[in-house]
């Protein structure tokens, strides 16, 4: 593509040149011919050693130095989304109808447009709204139901009675609705107790690779809309996942907890049972809060057990001194002998 056709999509100006633009890549990677992007000034430094033809800047940007040609944006995020639909369009799914090797029940409800992929199961009752895609390999529960424009990608398994809402993406190997984690000690035996519950996920959620959420032992787990799971996370029975909520990989959360709004958890946090939540509190990586721990909206975390993310710091910082601490006072007990 042209660099001219490249600078009209994104409304912006260019001094230099026109010339053919192949590719788009980091500003550490790029070659001639490829175009790049720069959207902190931390990473300026990269501007001089770049070998990209062409850097797409934001407006407060625009006079920065560099040997590339330079166009600059209002927003640099709707311009970086525009470039990644230019130069490399998302891979094109299943398309609507169903593969001759799926194995679908008589009595399951399809919506129009919907794909069904090589091998994939949907069991009866099961009820999947207009313009889902359900990948190879997926398996889909008696009496499960998934809204409409949904993508659950190759081998997500949908337990029976679950129910997805609207614009849901599931990645590759996420299970929906399996059985809670629950068992009872009975003369010399641990056995299990039946969760007879479901999850309910809201629209607009997204749930990375290899994640599962697991039904309630009675009543609903709920991911709340517009919530991102990332890959490796475990849900446990009864949790409540309020609204937009962030959370990251490998994060694990107890049952019976409730997370409000706006929540962010960071890599590998730990939840026990039974915690509450409030909207916006902030964890930092590797956080862990002990059951039945509370935390006040807006908080930030760190630490195991989890508390106020200035309060760790400081308790780090001087963990951190006592080996000249140490030192010192050792120093201080031989000068008196």
């Amino acid at each position: 593509m042209l660099l001219s056709q490249i600078a009209e999509k994104l409304g912006s100006a260019y001094n230099g040149a026109d010339q053919e633009i192949n590719s788009i890549n980091s500003l550490e990677n790029a070659i001639a011919g490829e175009i790049s992007f720069l959207s902190d000034k931390s990473y300026a430094n990269q501007l001089g050693t770049t070998s990209a033809s062409v850097v797409v800047v934001p407006d407060s940007m625009a006079n920065i130095a560099c040997k590339a040609i330079i166009l600059s944006v209002i927003d640099i995020d709707q311009a970086l989304d525009i470039l990644l639909d230019l130069f490399a369009p998302e891979i094109e799914t299943e398309r609507p109808g169903r593969h001759h090797t799926a194995i679908i029940a008589p009595d399951v409800r399809l919506g129009e447009g919907v794909a069904i992929g090589a091998h994939a199961v949907i069991e009866k009752g099961a009820e999947i709204g207009a313009g889902t895609v359900i990948s190879a390999g997926c398996i889909i529960g008696q009496n499960v139901r998934i809204g409409r424009n949904c993508l659950l990608l190759p081998n997500v398994v949908v337990f029976h009675s679950c129910v997805i809402g609207d614009n849901v993406e599931i990645h590759s190997n996420s299970t929906i609705g399996s059985a809670g984690f629950g068992y009872k000690f009975d003369k010399g035996n641990y056995k299990r107790i039946r969760h007879i519950g479901n999850v309910i996920i809201e629209n607009d959620v997204e749930i990375g690779a290899n994640t599962c959420i697991d039904r309630a032992k009675f009543g609903s787990t709920v991911i709340g809309s517009g919530s991102k799971i990332d890959n490796l996370v475990q849900i446990a029975h009864n949790v409540k996942v309020g609204k937009n909520c962030i959370i990251a990989g490998q994060v694990g959360i107890a049952g019976s907890t409730k997370i409000g709004n706006f929540v962010i958890m960071g890599g590998q946090v730990g939840i026990a049972d039974h915690c509450v939540i409030g909207d916006q509190a902030q964890f930092g990586a590797r956080t862990a809060m002990v059951k039945g721990q509370h935390v006040k909206a807006g908080v930030k975390l760190m630490g195991i057990p989890a508390q106020n993310k200035n309060d760790e710091l400081k308790q780090i910082a001087l963990v951190r001194k006592l080996p000249e601490l140490f030192r010192e006072l050792k120093k201080a007990n031989d000068s008196k002998k």
